[in-house]
C-alpha cells in the first residue's frame, strides 16, 4: 500500500485548486457562466453574464431564469429542460433570452446538474455561448429565400432549384415538370373585399397547395397570385394537375366573405419545351396564358403554336423600344431624410413609365423584362444622365450638396464599358461625381469575382459612392461586405415593417445596423411609413431614412416645390 505525507497532500491539494482556477479564468474569458440553486435561484454569475444580459449582478442574484424570459419559448419547452436536469442529466440546447433593455440573444446553453450523496441535484452550472449572429444570419437567409406572407419559397429558391434540377436531369438523362398557375380574377378579389382578405386568401392557398403533396417542398410563390409547382415523376402528370385544380373547388370564407374562385394553369416540360430555366417559364406562362382564354378551372400542356403570350411580349419590347426613342420614363425622386438633424441628405430617382394604351406599367414589371431582351442598358444610361443633370441643376438653383442615387442593374455591372460610360456621363452632363451614388442589388454581389471587386473600386475611384440595396435579402448577407469597397447599406423595407410588431424584426434591424457601423459603412433604412419605426430606427443609430412617414416618390415639379418650401425655412 502507497501512502503519502502530509506535505505532499497539501502540495496536490495546492495543484488541485491551482488547475481549478485556472479552469474557471478560462471559462470566465470565455464562456457566459451562472449557477443556480436547486430551486433555480440564481446564486452566482460571471461578468461576461451580465455584461450580455445587461443586467448588474447584484440584479440577477436572488432571481431565477425567468427575469431573462423572452417569450419565444413555450412553457412545455422549459418544462422539458427542468424534466431533464431534475433526474440528474445534463441538457444542452438553444434560449433566446432578452436583456434588460429589451433586446434579444440566442445562448447555445449546457446546464450540468451537481448531485448530492443521495444522487439528487443540489446546484445546477449553466454554460453558455452568445449565437445571436448566426441565428439573424439563418433568418436573414430564410426571409432572402421564402415568401414574407405564405412561407412557401420564393422566385429567388425557384431559380435555385430548378438550376440544380436542370443539372441533375441532364446527368440522368431524366425530365420534370414546371406548373404555372395563375389565380383568376385575384384583382377582384382584392378591390371588392380588401387587400386583408386577398392576402388571407393567398395565405390559404398555399396551405392548401402544400397539402396537396405534403411529402415534397415543391411549391413556390412566384409572384403576386402566382404559383410554381415542380414535379420529378412525370407519370403522375395528370394526377397532380386533377389534385391541384381541386383545391378551388371548395369555397373560400374570411371575414363573413364567402367565395369560390378559379385557376389557369400552364405546365412545361424539361428538356422538350426548354433546357433552361427561363424559357422554361416562359413556355409555362404561355400555356397558361391560353388556358386563361377557356375560363375556369384550366390547364394546357405547352405547344409550339401557343403564340398569344408571345405576341403580347412582343408588343411589349416594340412599346419600350418607343419609351426609350421618345423619351416617354419619367423620373420621380424620394428624399434621403437625416433623422439626427431633420434635414434632406439627398434622393433616390425611381423610374415611372405611363403608356397610352397599357397606363402605368410598374417597375417590377417592365424592369424585368427590359433586362431580358437587353433593352436594360439604354434604360440605365437614360436615368443616369436625367438624374445627373436634374441634381446639378437642384443644388446649383438652391446652394445645396444634394446626391442621387441611382439604381443600375446587374447587366451594367457585366459590361466591360460601364466604367468607361459612367465617366463619359459625368463630362456630359458636367456634373460632381460626389453628387451621384450607384445602387447595386445584393444579387449582384452574387458572382465574387475579382473582376467585379475591381469594377466596383473603379467606380468608387471616380468619386461615385456605392451602396447596397435591399441589404438582407440577398445570397450571402453578410460575407462579402470586407470583400466590396461600398459606402453604404440600405436595409431593405421588408424587414422595417416588421420591427415595430416583431421581436425578431427588431433584433435583425439592430444587428445590421451595428453591423455597418462595425465596418465603417453608412445606414439608410428605406420604408419607413410609422413613427414607431422611426423611433426605434433612432434608439438604434439609424442616422438616414427613407420612406412615406416623410414623402412619396415626387415629381420633378413637386420636388422642386418641396425644396423651395425648404428652402424658405432655413433661410
Amino acid at each position: 500500500m502507497a501512502y503519502i505525507n502530509k506535505s505532499q497532500a497539501l502540495d496536490q491539494f495546492e495543484m488541485s485548486t491551482t488547475e481549478l482556477m485556472d479552469i474557471k479564468t478560462a471559462l470566465d474569458e470565455s464562456a457566459i457562466v451562472a449557477a443556480t440553486d436547486r430551486r433555480g435561484i440564481i446564486t452566482s454569475v460571471n461578468d461576461r453574464f451580465c455584461e450580455i444580459s445587461k443586467y448588474a449582478r447584484e440584479e440577477l442574484i436572488g432571481q431565477d431564469h425567468r427575469i431573462l424570459n423572452s417569450g419565444h419559448h413555450p412553457s412545455s419547452f422549459f418544462r422539458e429542460m427542468w424534466k431533464t436536469i431534475g433526474n440528474g442529466k445534463t441538457w444542452h440546447g438553444e434560449i433566446c433570452n432578452r436583456a434588460k433593455d429589451g433586446s434579444i440573444y440566442w445562448m447555445q446553453t449546457t446546464i450540468v446538474p451537481f448531485l448530492d450523496e443521495n444522487r439528487k441535484p443540489y446546484q445546477y452550472i449553466s454554460i453558455r455561448t452568445d449565437i445571436t449572429a448566426q441565428k439573424n444570419i439563418k433568418q436573414i437567409t430564410h426571409i432572402a429565400y421564402h415568401d414574407d406572407l405564405t412561407g412557401l419559397p420564393n422566385r429567388r429558391n425557384l431559380i435555385q432549384r430548378v438550376e440544380r434540377k436542370i443539372e441533375e436531369a441532364k446527368q440522368t438523362d431524366n425530365k420534370f415538370a414546371l406548373f404555372l398557375l395563375d389565380i383568376n380574377r385575384f384583382k377582384h378579389i382584392n378591390d371588392g373585399l380588401g387587400h386583408k382578405v386577398g392576402d388571407m386568401f393567398l395565405v390559404e392557398i398555399a396551405r392548401r397547395l402544400i397539402a396537396v403533396d405534403i411529402q415534397s417542398d415543391s411549391f413556390y410563390r412566384l409572384n403576386g397570385d402566382e404559383f410554381v409547382y415542380i414535379l420529378k415523376d412525370l407519370n403522375r402528370l395528370d394526377e397532380m394537375t386533377e389534385r391541384i385544380l381541386s383545391i378551388f373547388k371548395e369555397s373560400y370564407i374570411f371575414l363573413g366573405y364567402e367565395f369560390y374562385s378559379s385557376a389557369s394553369m400552364g405546365i412545361a416540360i424539361f428538356p422538350d419545351h426548354s433546357k433552361n430555366f427561363t424559357e422554361l417559364l416562359t413556355c409555362a406562362d404561355s400555356a397558361m396564358y391560353e388556358a386563361k382564354k377557356r375560363k375556369g378551372n384550366t390547364c394546357l400542356l405547352y405547344e409550339e403554336n401557343m403564340s398569344g403570350f408571345n405576341d403580347k411580349m412582343l408588343m411589349l419590347e416594340t412599346k419600350l423600344h418607343n419609351a426609350i426613342r421618345n423619351n416617354a420614363f419619367e423620373l420621380h425622386y424620394q428624399p434621403k431624410i437625416n433623422i439626427q438633424t431633420g434635414e434632406m441628405d439627398g434622393m433616390e430617382a425611381l423610374i415611372r413609365w405611363n403608356d397610352e394604351k397599357l397606363g402605368f406599367v410598374p417597375p417590377d414589371q417592365f424592369i424585368p423584362f427590359a433586362e431580358k431582351c437587353g433593352l436594360i442598358i439604354d434604360i440605365g444610361e437614360w436615368v443616369l444622365e436625367k438624374a445627373a443633370s436634374q441634381v446639378k441643376q437642384w443644388n446649383k438653383s438652391f446652394g445645396l450638396h444634394l446626391r442621387v442615387a441611382v439604381n443600375i442593374s446587374p447587366k451594367h455591372l457585366a459590361e466591360k464599358s460601364f466604367v468607361t460610360r459612367l465617366k463619359e456621363i459625368l463630362d456630359e452632363v458636367q456634373v460632381e461625381p460626389n453628387m451621384l451614388e450607384i445602387e447595386i442589388t445584393e444579387m449582384s454581389m452574387m458572382d465574387q469575382n475579382e473582376d467585379l471587386i475591381s469594377k466596383i473600386q473603379n467606380i468608387k475611384d471616380i468619386g461615385i459612392s456605392i451602396s447596397i440595396d435591399d441589404f438582407g435579402t440577398g445570397y450571402s448577407s453578410l460575407s462579402y461586405l470586407k470583400q466590396f469597397p461600398v459606402n453604404a447599406l440600405k436595409i431593405d423595407r421588408s424587414f422595417i415593417q416588421n420591427i415595430s410588431n416583431e421581436k425578431s424584426g427588431m433584433a435583425m434591424v439592430a444587428a445590421i445596423i451595428k453591423l455597418a457601423h462595425a465596418l465603417n459603412l453608412e445606414v439608410v433604412a428605406e420604408g419607413v411609413e410609422e413613427l414607431k419605426e422611426l423611433q426605434i430606427l433612432k434608439d438604434h443609430d439609424c442616422k438616414y431614412v427613407q420612406g412615406y412617414y416623410f414623402s412619396k416618390p415626387l415629381s420633378v415639379k413637386d420636388f422642386t416645390k418641396k425644396l423651395e418650401e425648404q428652402n424658405l425655412v432655413t433661410n
